[in-house]
């Protein structure tokens, strides 16, 4: 009989929560105990770049390191049917050479990846004194911009 979760009570709910939130912990997908939205997107974009690794937590400015050495900072959004943000967390460093945005629907499927340089965040996205970074919004003037790369994603499952 397939699960349903229709079927389950809550406290069951919340049980199969916790029991997959430490299995992706175990296998490495997520490393913290907050939303794991960004510690999925990481975990995508290390898939995607073979030979790539994550950085530490003490690791300032960048998320993911590739082969080549090139220095990604991963910002991520989920969209569902009661929320459609825009704004991606705060940029606070600029040890980074580009920032790949990872678009998930509400079943963590990846729905679009985005690839911009330093320098298009930068020219694009003031520094904001009340968070003491830059933060981008996700809009077509963003998707249009001719230094912003769609990316598939889609097929860089987290490991």
């Amino acid at each position: 009989m397939p699960y349903s979760a229709t079927d389950q009570t809550t406290a069951q709910l919340l049980e199969d929560w916790a029991t997959i939130m430490r299995e992706l912990r175990r296998r490495g997908v997520i490393r913290t105990n907050n939303n794991p939205t960004g510690d999925i997107a990481e975990a995508v974009v290390e898939a995607h770049y073979p030979g790539s690794t994550r950085g530490s937590f003490n690791q300032k400015g960048w998320d993911v390191l590739t082969a080549d050495k090139e220095r990604i900072q991963v910002k991520a959004m989920r969209t569902t049917e009661t929320t459609r943000r825009r704004n991606l967390s705060p940029i606070r460093d600029v040890d980074y050479d580009t920032v790949v945005i990872v678009i998930f629907d509400e079943s963590f499927r990846v729905t679009e990846g985005l690839r911009l340089g330093r320098e298009v965040v930068e020219e694009l996205f003031p520094v904001r004194a009340h968070v003491n970074g830059r933060i981008i919004t996700v809009t077509a003037m963003l998707r249009a911009h001719p230094g912003v790369e769609t990316i598939d994603l889609s097929g860089a499952a987290a490991r």
